[in-house]
């Protein structure tokens, strides 16, 4: 794959997400400052680093689908050299981003719940950056809270912690630096529409200059996986000045903007999969986190952008029913690598109808006789196969597709 390289030297002591109390960390205090965002300049395309810190064990099922995808920055690209920008943990500071999901209704005056799950995450994966010569150790923290999405509100404690040291090698000459990708377990956690993702650098761990390796931040586009803006802002606070406390919680010392580029992977209480099976390899999805960066092994490297989005990007029609005139809700999503998708729904949602960018064809998935699951760990699953003049995505449609249509001629979407 071009750019990736497997890193396996970690050094790593992970405890799982699991439920913990720790101070309040919430929203900025008013105000919108640019507090040190570095960009480096690319003269060649970085070496990708991976880092899975799930362990040696993997699951025989494929993974969840994404609830979350902010995954969209400057990239490589052979006409020129883009900028690269991040933020670092210099000094020790801590550094937040808030995350709001698809699903869930405001109570009024009070925002979001805290407590109602939306969907239930699996694994997180963010990317950090690091233009330091000589490389070190990391400690790592991360934290999720609870948030009601109110601007100047304060998040609950953390539900789920996770806790790790890193091996950063050296960042290569050229370019100056390089990016790490690292995934981290999370077991299952219930999530609320809108928490916080908050990174506290261990210095009783850390060897490495916290100046030079931060969080690699995103353009702002996609902020979730219906590809509605991202929110905008990530958060700050230093040892100096830490969460300071206040009336109903604490809250952070500066607020950037930008997002990080990061993901979830977990459920809402639908989950879709769009069997794919009889395409070449070169026509099906790909991980987002693979073509983000140009990798796409089975085509001209240099157009893993382009044939990602053809491949991954849909089309979502929603069809409600609930009143005395049904009406169609629409909006774009991402399939994973295994034609998978995640949407929350009600039983308003009479059917959630899928059709593909780069050829229209569509494939619909109707509301069970007893209604779609209401739980986040116990979803509604449904598996549908659409139907492609190039069968076999081998970029042609010849005799052997006409063979596949005459033996499925007949069959439907219904």
């Amino acid at each position: 794959m071009k750019g990736f390289i497997l890193w396996c030297a970690v050094a790593l002591a992970t405890t799982a997400f699991v439920g913990v109390a720790t101070a309040q960390k919430s929203v900025p205090s008013a105000g919108l400052t640019e507090v040190e965002v570095r960009t480096v300049q690319a003269t060649q395309a970085p070496p990708i680093y991976r880092v899975d810190l799930r362990g040696d064990f993997q699951p025989a099922q494929d993974p969840d689908p994404y609830i979350y995808l902010q995954t969209m920055f400057a990239r490589w690209n052979d006409a020129g050299a883009y900028g690269f920008s991040f933020f670092s943990f210099s000094g020790g500071r801590i550094i937040g981003d808030d995350v709001v999901l698809l699903g869930g209704a405001p109570d009024p005056g009070t925002g979001y719940s805290t407590t109602t799950p939306v969907a239930s995450a699996s694994e997180i994966t963010f990317a950090l950056l690091t233009v330091d010569g000589v490389g070190g150790t990391l400690g790592l923290q991360i934290d999720i809270h609870p948030w009601n999405g109110l601007f100047g509100s304060a998040a609950a404690p953390s539900i789920g912690s996770a806790a790790f040291t890193l091996n950063i090698p050296p960042a290569p000459t050229p370019p100056g630096f390089a990016i790490i990708l690292i995934t981290v377990p999370v077991q299952n956690l219930a999530l609320p529409k809108a928490f916080w993702v908050v990174f506290t650098p261990d210095l009783s761990q850390s060897t490495i200059n916290l100046a030079n390796v931060g969080l690699l931040i995103a353009n702002g586009t996609p902020g979730n996986v219906s590809m509605l803006p991202g929110r905008g802002y990530f958060r700050v606070a230093t040892p100096s000045t830490a969460f300071t406390e206040v009336t109903g919680g604490s809250v952070f010392a500066g607020l950037p903007q930008g997002s990080f580029y990061m993901a979830i992977r977990g459920k809402h209480n639908f989950v879709g999969t769009i069997d794919l099976a009889a395409l070449s390899a070169r026509a099906k999805p790909s991980d987002p986190l693979a073509f983000e960066f140009d990798d796409d092994p089975q085509g001209d490297p240099d157009e893993g952008i382009e044939e990602g989005l053809r491949r991954n990007l849909v089309d979502v029609e929603v069809v409600n029913d609930s009143g005395t005139i049904p009406f169609t809700s629409r909006f774009t999503t991402y399939l994973d690598e295994n034609g998978r998708f995640s949407l929350p729904v009600t039983n308003a949602i009479a059917s959630i109808t899928i059709r593909r960018w780069d050829n229209g064809l569509k494939v619909t998935f109707n509301r069970p006789a007893g209604g779609w699951s209401t739980d986040v760990f116990n979803p509604t699953t449904a598996t549908a196969q659409m139907i492609f003049g190039d069968v076999n995505g081998d970029g042609a449609i010849n005799d052997t597709d006409l063979l596949a249509v005459l033996f499925g001629f007949g069959n439907s979407e219904q």
